[in-house]
């Protein structure tokens, strides 16, 4: 019987009490219009995108990217040898299995899966390219956040309104020059690696790579090669290892390319790959304990890369001494694979500065510890990002800015939201589980996590969800203390803790096995709601549900029938008596 049919029965009658609160004639279930607006088009802006697509109901999404294509971080980072140290397999959406070249696949290839990924889902609808956030600001009367946004390619700022703002603008993003006495008198190439000029030739060029965390280690590997001479620092220690799930990987975690008989496998045998997918996932994320300072495990992992990081320096101590940690174990800050790094930096044409950094340039070169110029032809600054956590606008809601938060202390609740930040959900905020295993599998978790948040605010008519306090601090207590047993709280520079030695430490104190059984469905508990209504309930309306009302299934909860979920009456006529 459809709703219309009741309205006509008259069975409807206008029901207002003493306190003025009257009963809509609405039915529940029904997912109300919204709208979200996304920053930044990488791999969890896509994400939201597709989700939203398939799964969602009467919202209308759209997704501003400052770049001029997506891809977020494989887009801006172009330099010679850039890779993902996550084996390719792993590094792709669940929903969107690929047929990958080699076990680490390069930073072109990652980049293009993406592209591909977005043509092939009919993305582009919800992409606004060179858009560029500005500020973000919770207008509290109206429910709305009021979003500015300045189009890249006119200059025109223009703003924008949604109930609510994701925002996946991603944690290693924003990128800046180091502070080098001279930098600016240099007449010479100067780039970053996130900001890499296309086409650079560096065949017998003199260069001067700055800085040698994941970046500056892929990039030493790949240019000495072709260098004239290459010149590069080490100031302090760091861990290089063999490459993630190494037990698939080649020899001694080296990468491999496919043969065109596992390809085909991809390709044509999707429960094989899959199983494949498994045991190379398995491999990442059952290793938990090796967090765990003085564990059985944390003691073999720092006897292994200690022994294999002495074999290939042999012959170099001084880089040794210099390189080696002494004070902190592996997987304090995050691991570097680093093929070919250790073995580049022996070769005739490098020169490696031990125990301090770059501290001057001339408009010819550099100086070296002892004073000494050398002639480059080109500086590359792979010296990283802002790791603080402070957003790059402000984030504003009831006078506070979300930037002057996390200034003062970054966190945040499960890494899906903010402090007094109303309808406001992220990816991979603090607290979030950035070093448990590949990021794209929890970027599905965090997207259908968001699309559980945004049903529930449609049909129960929120006005607006914010993260209790008590929450958020209850949490942090529990993983500052957890985290204190782990490697991450050894003195050691780490964008875990802000790039700080002594910084906070900003992960998820568990597995990934356990971050995501939690965060599965949402702790509704955990937040404050308001309701557009005086009355809580009013969302329930007339007593009628969505269900009643469109033709699906009036007695699913006795089980489905050749799993349709459609009202019918069955031909069961034996059961008529006789």
């Amino acid at each position: 019987m459809a709703i219309q049919a009741w309205r006509r029965s008259e069975i409807f009658q206008m029901t207002t009490n003493e306190r003025g609160y009257t009963i809509r004639e609405t039915l529940s279930g029904n997912r109300r219009p919204l709208k979200v607006i996304c920053a930044g088009a990488g791999a969890s802006g896509i994400c939201l995108a597709k989700f939203i697509q398939d799964d969602a109901e009467n919202v209308d999404l759209v997704v501003y990217e400052k770049n001029s294509d997506i891809g977020g971080t494989w887009l801006e980072n172009r330099y010679p040898g850039v890779a993902c140290d996550i084996p390719s397999v792993i590094y792709q959406y669940i929903w969107n299995p690929e047929v990958w070249s080699s076990y680490y696949a390069g930073g072109p290839e990652i980049l293009s899966y993406f592209q591909n990924t977005v043509k092939k889902y009919g993305l582009e609808q919800f992409i606004k390219l060179r858009h560029q956030v500005e500020r973000a600001e919770w207008l509290e009367d109206e429910g709305l956040w009021k979003v500015t946004v300045t189009d890249l390619k006119t200059g025109d700022q223009f703003v924008d309104h949604a109930e609510i703002f994701v925002n996946a603008m991603g944690f290693l993003n924003d990128w800046h020059m180091p502070k080098i006495d001279g930098l600016d008198k240099f007449e010479g190439v100067i780039a970053h690696s996130a900001n890499y000029p296309e086409g650079l030739d560096l065949k017998n060029k003199r260069i001067a790579v700055v800085g040698n965390g994941s970046s500056g280690i892929q990039l030493v590997a790949n240019v000495q090669p072709e260098a004239a001479h290459l010149y590069t620092w080490v100031r302090s220690g760091t861990w290089l290892t063999p490459g993630f799930a190494q037990k698939w990987a080649g020899e001694k975690g080296a990468n491999f390319d496919y043969s065109e008989k596992q390809r085909k496998i991809m390709r044509d045998d999707p429960e094989k790959y899959l199983k494949y997918r498994k045991n190379v996932e398995t491999e990442m994320v059952a290793g938990f304990a090796v967090f765990h300072r003085n564990s059985p495990e944390s003691k073999g992992a720092l006897k292994y890369a200690s022994t294999e990081m002495l074999a290939k320096l042999e012959g170099h101590e001084k880089l040794a001494e210099t390189l080696i940690p002494k004070d902190f174990p592996v997987g304090c800050k995050r691991p570097t694979p680093g093929n070919g790094y250790l073995e580049a930096l022996t070769q005739s044409n490098v020169t490696v500065f031990t125990g301090s950094g770059l501290e001057r340039i001339t408009e010819s070169g550099i100086i070296d510890p002892g004073g000494n110029e050398h002639e480059v032809d080109v500086i590359i600054c792979a010296t990283g990002f802002n790791t603080s956590w402070v957003p790059r606008f402000p984030i504003i809601a009831k006078g506070i800015n979300l930037q002057d938060i996390y200034r003062e202390k970054p966190i945040g609740y499960l890494g899906v939201a903010a402090p007094q930040m109303p309808n406001y959900m992220t990816v991979y905020g603090p607290y979030g589980p950035l070093g448990q295993g590949s990021a794209m599998p929890m970027i599905d978790l965090f997207i259908k996590y968001i699309l559980q948040m945004i049903q529930h605010i449609q049909e129960e008519d929120v006005k607006s969800v914010t993260p209790k306090q008590e929450v958020i601090d209850q949490y942090a207590e529990h993983a500052d203390l957890f985290n204190d047993r782990t490697v991450w709280n050894a003195p050691c520079r780490s964008w875990f803790k802000g790039n700080k030695v002594d910084g906070r430490i900003m992960l998820h104190p568990g597995t990934r096995n356990q971050y995501m059984m939690m965060m599965s469905k949402p702790r509704l508990q955990d937040y404050d709601f308001e309701y557009r209504s005086k009355n809580m309930w009013a969302w329930l309306g007339n007593g009628f549900s969505e269900r009643d009302c469109n033709g699906k299934d009036l007695t699913w909860y006795l089980g489905t029938v050749d799993d349709e979920d459609k009202q019918r009456e069955y031909d069961v006529s034996e059961f008529l008596p006789s």
